[in-house]
């Protein structure tokens, strides 16, 4: 991994195990660091509600995290942002640390999980 790639909070293999990131000079350490595949079950622990609509083509998948302003931040079951049913971007996230800190750049808020 690329130390331009982090931040601090993001979440990252180390040895491993799942460890978040807690200053600033463990950036400079991402070479020795993995990241994280994103999974549904990732999603779930940051909040996310899972959504099973059927068509006629078959199931749709989204994720949804509601957030306190009334808005909602979507990702479609392959982790592409979403913009009600349109892809907000032409490509999907693929790890953790990238969902991480495109939610603060749009939100200006971390993405924590929850208990």
């Amino acid at each position: 991994m690329e130390s331009s790639e982090l931040r601090i909070g993001n979440y990252t293999l180390d040895h491993g195990h799942p460890e978040q990131i807690p200053y600033g000079s463990d950036i400079d350490s991402a070479g020795l660091m993995e990241p994280i595949k994103l999974t549904a079950d990732w999603l779930i622990k940051f909040g996310f509600e899972k959504f099973v609509f059927e068509y006629e083509e078959g199931p749709e998948i989204t994720y949804v995290l509601e957030k306190k302003n009334g808005h909602q931040f979507v990702l479609s079951d392959e982790f592409q942002p979403m913009d009600g049913e349109i892809a907000m971007l032409d490509y999907k996230l693929k790890y953790v640390h990238q969902l991480q800190n495109l939610f603060f750049c749009l939100t200006a808020e971390e993405l924590v999980l929850k208990s």
